[in-house]
């Protein structure tokens, strides 16, 4: 009784660790806050995603103070390439073009990404670093699995959850415009 009470209990841990290190999914409601760094200037951000169907609406914010929404339309979600990098208008609804996304790649590029290792956004081609291997980034204290990608003849690096269903890009660095990012948190 001791041995089966003993791997019952060893089974519960194994599984709650499991559970605590599973992959975070963006679902409709998740807040998603960020530390941008703007031109030498450090802000704090947030997106909430209030929809999460055909297309995908993200209410944001800066510094708390400021806010607006983004619309991405069904076209973009399947197949976008191109990243919207234009300033958040406050107070506005921008509904973006349907070659653009916002802080995510379509499911086309992530499904190139995965298969082909390599998609193309912005006419420049990002390669899956790290032979392909998913990479863990720590968020609020947990890991979570993403794809490094690095653009080709540039600096730009981009970590992109590694989640078909909203590949939401999780860090920036070497952007040649100037706006990198790091995630802080999920909720």
């Amino acid at each position: 009784m001791k041995k089966l009470l003993f791997t019952l209990a060893l089974f519960t841990q194994v599984f709650a660790l499991k559970a605590q290190q599973q992959q975070k999914v963006i679902q409709q409601g998740s807040v998603v806050n960020y530390t941008l760094r703007l031109h030498g200037q450090q802000v704090a951000f947030s997106i909430t995603v209030t929809r999460l169907t055909d297309s995908v609406v993200l209410d944001w914010k800066m510094r708390n103070t400021t806010s607006g929404t983004y619309v991405i339309l069904p076209d973009a979600v399947r197949s976008a390439n191109k990243l919207s990098f234009v300033q958040p208008e406050p107070d506005k609804k921008v509904v973006l073009p349907a070659n653009q996304t916002f802080l995510f790649i379509s499911k086309n590029a992530f499904q190139n990404l995965v298969q082909k290792h390599s998609y193309e956004y912005d006419n420049t081609i990002y390669d899956l670093k790290n032979d392909g291997k998913p990479e863990t980034l720590l968020v609020d204290g947990k890991k979570v699995e993403v794809l490094h990608v690095a653009a080709r003849n540039e600096t730009t690096e981009y970590w992109i959850l590694n989640n078909p269903d909203m590949p939401l890009i999780c860090r920036i660095t070497g952007n040649p415009l100037e706006v990198d990012m790091e995630i802080n948190s999920i909720k």
